[in-house]
C-alpha cells in the first residue's frame, strides 16, 4: 500500500479528529490534536480543534491561551480570530472579544463566522436589534446554515417574536430532522395537542437510536414537554427522567461534595468579618440582584422590575459569577473579605471599576442595573463589601414546585449539574437553604425575601413592597409588565410573557406519584422564607 504524504495523513487525521468532536468527544480530540501539533506545531487547523475542545470541557484559559499561540504562527489567520473573540465572549472579556471578531472582519467583511460570532457578542451584551440585524445579514448570505437558524431563532425567542423563530425552526428540521436543539427549541415556544405530529416525529427519532447521548437527552426533554402539554404527567416524567439519567452519566465524576465545599469555604471566609469597617464605596450606577434558586420566580421578579422607568433589566449575567469562581481560590483576593484592612482599599475599588466596565457594555442611560443570576445567592457577602448599597431580592417559592421546575427543564448541559439527579438537588437545596440563613443572619435587613405565592396571590402589594425596598415609587407599568415586552434569556421566555397567573402554584401535586425527593423535601420546607 502506498504510503501517505504527510499533506494527506493531516488532512485524513484531522477528518478523523473532527468526526470525534462532532461527536462530543472532547477529551479524545484533545489527546490526539495534542499528539498532532507535537510533531507538526504550524498545522492550524488542529490549534482551533484543540482551542474549542477545550472551551466545550469548560477549560476556557487553555483555550485562550492555544488560540494565542496558535496567533503567533499566523496572525491574520480569520478562524484563529474569530476562535479567540469568540472565548473572550465567554470570558466576559467584552472589549477584547469586540477586538478579534473586529479584526477579522476587517481582513474579510464577509467572513459569515465573524458576523455570526459578533451576533453572539451584541446578543449576550444586550443590543437585541445590532444582533439580530447581524444574524439577519448572516442569513441572507447564507440561509440554509444550521448555525445561523439556531441563533436567529434563538434571539427572535428573546424579543417574543415566536412565529418568526418557529418558521425558522422547521425550515432548519425540514433539513436536518435530527437536529434535536431544534426539536427542543421548537417544544419551547410549541402548545401540543393529542396526537402531535412533532411529538411524534421526535419519538421515532429517538427510537432509532442514532443520536450522541448529549442529543438523546436534549430530545428527551423536549418529548417531557410535549407530554406535560397534553396532561400525560406520567409520560412527561418517564422522558424528563431520562433525560436527567443521560446527562447524569455524561457528568459522571461530578460530586455535589464540591458544591458543599464551596459554600462551607464561603461561610468561613465571612464567618468573623466585621462588614461595617468596610467604607461605603460609591459607584455611578446603582445595582439590584435578583437571587434564589433558579426557577424560584426569578424571571418573573425581572420582568416586574425592569419594567420601572428607572430599571434597566439586564438579564442573568454571569459577570460576577464567573469572576467570583476564578478567584474564590486565590488566598490574597479571599484575604480582603476576612477582615477590613485599609491597604486593600485600592484592590478593592479595582475590582468594582472593573465589574462596571465589563458591564458599560450594556447601552442604557438607566441609572439602575438589574442582575437576575439567581446562583448570585452564593456571592452575597462579596456583593456587601463591593457594592453595599445594592438591593437584594430574594425569591423564593415552594421548595417542592421549585424542584420540580428544576428537574424537568433543560439547562445548558455544564451549568447546574446538581440537578440532573434527585438526591444531589436535594443537597443542594439543604446547602442553599443553610447558606441563606447564614447570609441573614450575618446582614439583617439588606435582603427583601419576595415569595412567589404571595406574589401570585397579591401582586399588586408585593409590587409596591419591592420598589419600596429599592427606594422606588410605584408605576402601573410594573403591574402591568407583560406588555412591556423587554427580553428574556431564560427557561420562562415565554412563561414570564404573560400576566401573572396562578396555575403554576402547587404544580409538584401533578407528579407526586413518581419523584422520592417530594417526601425529603416536605421535611425541609420549615426552613423556608416566608
Amino acid at each position: 500500500m502506498k504510503n501517505l504524504s504527510d499533506s494527506d495523513y493531516l488532512k485524513s487525521e484531522y477528518k478523523k479528529i473532527n468526526k470525534l468532536f462532532l461527536l462530543r468527544k472532547f477529551d479524545l480530540v484533545i489527546e490526539k490534536t495534542k499528539k498532532i501539533l507535537k510533531k507538526n506545531s504550524t498545522q492550524i487547523p488542529f490549534y482551533n480543534l484543540l482551542a474549542l475542545s477545550y472551551r466545550e470541557t469548560g477549560n476556557l484559559f487553555l483555550s485562550e491561551k492555544t488560540l494565542i499561540d496558535a496567533l503567533k504562527i499566523k496572525p491574520n489567520d480569520q478562524s484563529l480570530l474569530v476562535n479567540l473573540g469568540s472565548v473572550y465572549r465567554v470570558l466576559i472579556e467584552y472589549k477584547k472579544s469586540e477586538k478579534y471578531l473586529l479584526q477579522a472582519l476587517s481582513i474579510n467583511p464577509e467572513n459569515i463566522n465573524a458576523i455570526v460570532n459578533y451576533a453572539n457578542l451584541k446578543r449576550d451584551t444586550n443590543n437585541y436589534n445590532e444582533s439580530i440585524q447581524m444574524y439577519e445579514k448572516a442569513y441572507k448570505m447564507d440561509d440554509k446554515n444550521p448555525i445561523i437558524l439556531i441563533n436567529l431563532s434563538g434571539i427572535y425567542q428573546i424579543v417574543g417574536k415566536f412565529s418568526q423563530s418557529q418558521k425558522l425552526l422547521e425550515k432548519l428540521l425540514s433539513q436536518e430532522k435530527k437536529n434535536a436543539l431544534a426539536h427542543k427549541m421548537l417544544s419551547t415556544i410549541k402548545k401540543y395537542e393529542i396526537k402531535d405530529s412533532h411529538q411524534a416525529e421526535m419519538l421515532l427519532i429517538l427510537k432509532e437510536n442514532l443520536l450522541s447521548d448529549y442529543d438523546k437527552a436534549t430530545l428527551c426533554f423536549a418529548i417531557s414537554k410535549s407530554y406535560e402539554d397534553q396532561k400525560n404527567y406520567k409520560k412527561s416524567f418517564e422522558f424528563f427522567k431520562q433525560a436527567n439519567d443521560i446527562q447524569k452519566k455524561i457528568h459522571r465524576k461530578y460530586s455535589i461534595n464540591d458544591e458543599a465545599n464551596l459554600f462551607n469555604k464561603i461561610k468561613n471566609i465571612f464567618k468573623i468579618t466585621n462588614l461595617e469597617k468596610y467604607p461605603n464605596y460609591l459607584n455611578d450606577k446603582k445595582l439590584i440582584f435578583i437571587v434564589g434558586l433558579p426557577r424560584s420566580g426569578t424571571t418573573l421578579a425581572h420582568q416586574i422590575l425592569a419594567a420601572h422607568s428607572k430599571i434597566h433589566g439586564a438579564g442573568e449575567m454571569v459577570i460576577l459569577d464567573q469572576f467570583m469562581k476564578k478567584n474564590i481560590n486565590n488566598d490574597k483576593f479571599i484575604s480582603m473579605f476576612y477582615e477590613y484592612q485599609s491597604e486593600n482599599n485600592k484592590f478593592l475599588e479595582d475590582i468594582i471599576k472593573k465589574y462596571f466596565s465589563k458591564i458599560s457594555f450594556i447601552k442604557t442611560s438607566k441609572n439602575i442595573i438589574l442582575d437576575k443570576n439567581p446562583l448570585n445567592f452564593q456571592w452575597l457577602g462579596f456583593i456587601k463589601v463591593l457594592f453595599p448599597n445594592s438591593k437584594i431580592i430574594h425569591c423564593t417559592r415552594d421548595l417542592k414546585d421549585t424542584a420540580l421546575s428544576i428537574y424537568k427543564n433543560a439547562f445548558d448541559i455544564n451549568s447546574i449539574v446538581w440537578s440532573n439527579n434527585q438526591d444531589d438537588l436535594v443537597k443542594y437545596i439543604i446547602l442553599y437553604l443553610d447558606l441563606m440563613k447564614f447570609w441573614e443572619t450575618k446582614f439583617p435587613n439588606f435582603i427583601y425575601n419576595l415569595s412567589y405565592e404571595k406574589l401570585i396571590e397579591n401582586n399588586k402589594k408585593e409590587i409596591n413592597n419591592i420598589l419600596n425596598f429599592c427606594e422606588l415609587n410605584f408605576e402601573n407599568d410594573c403591574l402591568n409588565f407583560n406588555q412591556k415586552a423587554n427580553p428574556i434569556k431564560t427557561v420562562s421566555v415565554t412563561q414570564a410573557r404573560k400576566p401573572i397567573y396562578k396555575t403554576s402554584l402547587n404544580s409538584f401535586e401533578k407528579y407526586k406519584n413518581y419523584l422520592d425527593m417530594f417526601n425529603e423535601i416536605k421535611e425541609l420546607e420549615k426552613n423556608t422564607y416566608k
